[in-house]
C-alpha cells in the first residue's frame, strides 16, 4: 500500500532498500502487551493487516505493539538505548478508528516496553526521554499533536486541524499516511495529509507540526521504539470502538 503517488517519489522508495528498513524495524525483535476486556495487539497477518491494535472496552484498558533497539541495526548505537543524536524518521500508513472521546492512539520512541502497560489516555504520553505523536478525537475527527520528553515532559503542540484528519469517528474506513521525525537537533516534526477513502495519500514534505526541545543525545537507557499504543482513560470509553490502529506498511530511516 503506497503512501505516496508521485512516481519519482515511488522510484526513490523502491531504490532505497539499502538504507531503510521496512516492516521489521527493531534490531532485537518486537513485543505486544494488552490489559483490559476486549483489548488486542497483533503483529502478523490479522484481518489483512500486519499490525492490528484495539484498546478494548474497559476503563484502564491499553494495548500496544513495539520494537527493541530501532537505531542499532543502522550501527549508530549499542544495544539497550536509542541514539537521539541521529536523525530518525518513521513512516507508517494504514487505518485508525476512534469513537471514544476519552481514548488515544500514540506512536512513540521511548515507550514503556514489553513489561509495563502503555500510559492511559489523559496522562503524559512519555515518561522518559523520547518523542512521538498522540491522536485523539477533536469534533469527530482524529487529529494529532506532537509530544516529547527530554529532561522533563514537554508541553505538547496544539492538535492538527485537517478537514478529515487521520480518520473519522464514524469508523476505520479511511487511510492515513504520516512521517514522524526527530532531527537530531531537538526538533520533532510531523508530516501528513488528510485521510482518504483510498490508499493514495500524498504526504506533504512541509511539517504539519513542529515541537522544539526534544532529545539530542544517546544517553537514553530506553530501547523501546517505535511503540504504537491504543489507550483508554481511567473511565469507561464513551463509545465503541474506543481506539483501533491497523497498518500494512511502515519503514524507518536513521542517519
Amino acid at each position: 500500500m503506497p503512501l505516496i503517488k508521485n512516481p519519482s517519489n515511488i522510484d526513490s522508495l523502491l531504490f532505497s532498500t539499502g538504507r531503510t528498513r521496512a516492516f521489521r524495524v527493531g534490531h532485537s525483535g518486537s513485543y505486544t502487551k494488552t490489559t483490559g476486556a476486549g483489548g488486542s495487539a497483533a503483529i502478523g497477518n490479522t484481518g489483512g493487516f500486519n499490525i492490528a491494535i484495539n484498546a478494548g472496552t474497559a476503563a484502564n484498558g491499553t494495548s500496544k505493539i513495539g520494537y527493541f533497539d530501532p537505531t542499532v541495526a543502522q550501527m549508530t548505537a549499542s544495544l539497550g538505548k536509542i541514539d537521539y543524536s541521529k536523525r530518525i524518521r518513521f513512516s507508517i500508513g494504514g487505518m485508525m478508528g476512534m469513537a471514544s472521546t476519552n481514548s488515544v492512539i500514540r506512536i512513540v520512541f521511548g515507550g514503556t516496553g514489553n513489561s509495563v502497560d502503555a500510559p492511559l489516555a489523559g496522562v503524559d504520553g512519555l515518561t522518559i526521554k523520547g518523542f512521538g505523536a498522540e491522536f485523539a478525537l477533536q469534533s469527530g475527527v482524529i487529529q494529532a499533536r506532537l509530544i516529547g520528553y527530554n529532561a522533563s515532559y514537554l508541553t505538547p503542540t496544539a492538535y492538527t486541524t485537517l478537514t478529515n484528519g487521520f480518520g473519522l469517528a464514524s469508523g476505520d474506513t479511511r487511510f492515513f499516511g504520516l512521517v514522524l521525525e526527530s532531527d537530531g537537533s531537538g526538533n520533532i516534526n510531523l508530516y501528513g495529509s488528510d485521510s482518504s477513502t483510498t490508499p493514495n495519500i500524498n504526504i506533504a514534505q512541509t511539517p504539519l507540526l513542529t515541537l522544539a526541545g526534544g532529545p539530542t543525545n544517546d544517553t537514553s537507557t530506553n530501547r523501546f521504539g517505535p511503540e504504537i499504543q491504543c489507550s483508554n482513560s481511567s473511565s469507561l470509553p464513551t463509545s465503541s470502538p474506543s481506539a483501533i490502529f491497523q497498518s500494512t506498511y511502515w519503514m524507518i530511516d536513521v542517519q
